[in-house]
C-alpha cells in the first residue's frame, strides 16, 4: 500500500512539474520583446516585432511625406500669382558729347570728338561751356538723314535713324576746327564721300587744319 502511494505521489509531482514547466515555457515564448503577450485561448495583446502597428506606420509615412514636401517647396521658386512681370522693351542708348573750350584734343572741341553708335541711339550735346552749339554740316551726313542746328549754349538731343558717317560743327568756332564725327552702324556707307567733302571743308579752318583728317583716319 505504501509502495503504490509513493508511486502515485511521484507521478503527481512529475505531472505537476511538467504542466507548470510547459505553461511557464508557453507564456515565456509568447511574450515578445516589443510587448506582445499571447495566452492560449485569448487574443494577443501588443504589437508583433515583425509587424509594426499600422497607426505608427501611417504616422511615420505622414511625417516623411511632409518633410519631402517641405524640401521640394524650398527648392522651387515662389511665384506670386497676383504679380505680372514683363520685360522692358529695349530702346536705343543715349550718349553724351560735351562742347568744351578746352579738351584732350586742344581748344574748342567736342568731347569725345569721334563717337560710334547704333541705329536708334541718341546723342545729347551738352553745353558744358557757354558759347557753343552743335549743327550738322550740309553734304557731310548720310543721304536721307535729318540735319540739325542747335541753339547757342543749349543742350540738344539727336536720334540717329540712318546708318553712315556724320560730321558736325560748332558754327561760331568752325574756323577753329571745332568739329566732331559720329558713325552710326555701317560707317562705310558714305565714308568716301565724307573724306572728299572734308578736303574742301578744312580750307575754312584757320587753325588745326589736320584735325578733321585725323578724326576720319581713326575710323579706318
Amino acid at each position: 500500500m505504501i509502495r503504490w502511494t509513493s508511486i502515485a505521489f511521484a507521478v503527481f509531482v512529475f505531472w505537476s512539474f511538467g504542466v507548470k514547466s510547459a505553461l511557464g515555457q508557453s507564456i515565456a515564448e509568447n511574450i515578445r520583446p516589443v510587448g506582445q503577450l499571447c495566452v492560449a485561448g485569448q487574443a494577443c495583446v501588443g504589437s508583433q516585432a515583425n509587424a509594426p502597428d499600422s497607426g505608427i506606420t501611417e504616422g511615420v509615412s505622414s511625417v516623411l511625406n511632409k518633410t519631402e514636401s517641405s524640401s521640394s517647396s524650398a527648392d522651387e521658386p515662389t511665384v506670386d500669382s497676383g504679380t505680372t512681370t514683363s520685360m522692358a522693351s529695349t530702346s536705343g542708348q543715349t550718349h553724351e558729347v560735351e562742347m568744351r573750350n578746352q579738351g584732350s584734343d586742344g581748344v574748342m572741341v567736342f568731347e569725345p570728338s569721334v563717337l560710334q553708335v547704333q541705329v536708334g541711339d541718341s546723342v545729347t550735346f551738352k553745353a558744358t561751356d557757354a558759347g557753343h552749339n552743335s549743327a550738322s554740316i550740309a553734304g557731310m551726313i548720310p543721304s536721307g538723314a535729318e540735319s540739325w542746328d542747335g541753339g547757342m549754349s543749349q543742350d540738344i538731343t539727336i536720334t540717329f535713324s540712318e546708318e553712315g558717317t556724320y560730321v558736325y560743327q560748332c558754327t561760331p568756332h568752325l574756323m577753329m576746327a571745332m568739329v566732331g564725327v559720329i558713325t552710326v552702324g555701317d560707317l562705310s556707307k558714305n565714308l568716301e564721300e565724307i573724306e572728299a567733302a572734308a578736303a574742301e571743308k578744312k580750307s575754312e579752318f584757320v587753325m588745326e587744319q589736320s584735325r578733321l583728317d585725323s578724326y576720319l583716319q581713326s575710323l579706318r
